[in-house]
Parts: C-alpha cells; structure tokens; sequence
C-alpha cells in the first residue's frame, strides 16, 4: 500500500517542483544586457586576416583571405558580428545586409560578415541566402576576442556590427538588437560619404 501511495504522490511532487522552479524563474529580473566590446567609438579598429571561400575561375571552391588593412585609405567597412549561420536572427540579419548592399556600395562602404562558424559553413549560408558579400570565419575566435565580442559562455561571438570609416576607425558600434537591422549602420555609412 505505501508503494501505490508514492507512486501516486510521486508526479504531484515533480509537477509541485517543476510549476516552483518556473514561477522562480518569471519571477527573476532580466538577463543583464551583454558587456559592451572592448574596441570603442573613436579608437582603431583592430587589423585582422579572416578566410572566406568563393567559387574559382574553374568552377572549384578556392579560399581567399579578406584583411581589414586591405580597404584603409579606399572603402568604409561595416564589420557585422554574427553569432551562428543558418540561426534565424542571423538569417534575417544577413539577409537584410543582402537586400541594401546596393545602398551600402553606394556610400563607400563593404560589408563583412563575420561569425565563428567554419568557413565552408558560412559558404554555404551565404550561398543559400545569395549574399554576395563577403561572410569571414573566425574559427579561433581571435579576431572576435580582439574587438571584445566573444561570448565565452556560448563560444560564439556576441552580435555586434562596427561602422569603420576609411582611415580605419570605428565611428558606430551597434549591439544585440540593434545590430539585427542594417539602416543604423547604412546611416552611418550615408553620414561617412557626406563628411569625405
């Protein structure tokens, strides 16, 4: 008899615990923002070499590496932090990057995307949503520790966009849910061309 009394009694109490641990947890403040990068507004972006694959002259996957040095003096650059292809946020983000690329040339300025993600992995997300700029891998996660956006909880780098003019330094810095929609940093871009 005990036994059919804590095999009945036994889902009340995991039920009990389960409806405690989730009022607990509704009840509990808010995430705290993340911390903002360690690259500010006003300071030098921080050079790097990142990989990306394209497609070659013979129809074969080629590496290239792209370098921020690369565009000093030439081109504003939006350096877009990701945290994972294929992601929904990260879809959408991109996508939009995709969509106003054309504003973005107009205004001087490339896009980079950057995530953690292999680089065959992010060459296949770009190759799924079109994108025709450039998507790095920062598979060391060096270049995410540099600008200060590596989640080391999440081994992901924290969704961050930097507007860099083209003397190299970072004029805007967008974070989490700003960064999601590109017209913040197009409107920076737009203000840069107006400046030079």
């Amino acid at each position: 008899m005990k036994d059919r009394y804590v095999l009945k009694t036994a889902p009340l109490v995991l039920a009990a615990t389960l409806l405690a641990s989730t009022a607990a947890r509704a009840q509990a403040p808010a995430a705290a923002p993340p911390p903002p990068p360690s690259v500010k507004t006003g300071q030098a972006a921080p050079d790097f070499s990142a990989n990306y694959l394209t497609m070659g002259e013979n129809g074969r996957p080629a590496f290239k590496t792209a370098k921020l040095s690369d565009f000093k003096g030439q081109k504003n650059v939006v350096l877009a932090f990701f945290p994972a292809a294929f992601s929904p946020g990260c879809t959408s983000e991109m996508a939009k990057y995709q969509e106003t690329s054309g504003q973005f040339n107009t205004n001087n300025t490339v896009i980079l995307g950057m995530s953690v993600d292999s680089t065959w992995a992010n060459a296949a997300f770009a190759d799924k949503l079109g994108v025709k700029f450039n998507i790095l891998s920062d598979a060391s996660r060096d270049i995410s520790r540099s600008y200060g956006v590596f989640d080391e909880k999440g081994l992901v780098a924290r969704r961050t966009t930097f507007v860099i003019d083209s003397k190299g330094i970072v004029q805007k810095v967008f974070m989490a849910q700003e960064a999601l929609d590109p017209n913040s940093a197009l409107e920076a871009c737009a203000l840069l061309k107006e400046v030079k």
